[in-house]
């Protein structure tokens, strides 16, 4: 089985292409995890902010009504909390998998080129071997030439 190189090329640009859209998903994937760590720090930051002051709040007397509200605020913040640790961690699965699928096309590309090198080395020695094919005939040839001189001279 030959393989054109030319071919072979324009498989590697595809499979090259498709290994940067990989590394591409591979960053956008890791934004998203970015953003999301700190949309939790921001949750948790004013959870924090919050309880600080409603403790100092508390301190000077508050009614039921006021503690129950500020106790469902607190639960629908910890909620939030929650579902965004949720979020990180499909993120994190999600940026996992992305990096899985850079690695497949980087080890895909990889066999490429080194099918192309392969290739391409296999084509230099078969063309060496005709040129010295080539060679080996033209010697012989000329050897061939000169002992019928030779003949020629000694007959004459």
């Amino acid at each position: 089985m030959s393989v054109n190189l030319k071919s072979l090329g324009i498989v590697i640009d595809l499979a090259t292409r498709k290994r940067d859209e990989a590394g591409t998903m591979v960053a956008a994937a890791m934004r998203d995890l970015g953003q999301a760590k700190r949309q939790l720090q921001q949750l948790t930051d004013y959870a924090e902010d919050g309880e600080m002051k409603w403790h100092a709040r508390a301190a000077e007397g508050v009614s039921v009504a006021l503690m129950q509200h500020q106790r469902a605020f607190a639960e629908k913040i910890q909620q939030a909390v929650d579902f965004q640790g949720n979020v990180i961690l499909q993120k994190e699965a999600a940026l996992e998998a992305t990096r899985r699928h850079l690695q497949e096309k980087e080890k895909e590309l990889a066999t490429l080129k080194k099918v192309a090198e392969r290739t391409r080395f296999a084509q230099q020695m078969a063309e060496h071997k005709r040129s010295q094919k080539q060679t080996d005939e033209m010697a012989m040839s000329m050897l061939a030439y000169q002992r019928r001189q030779n003949e020629q001279e000694s007959l004459t």
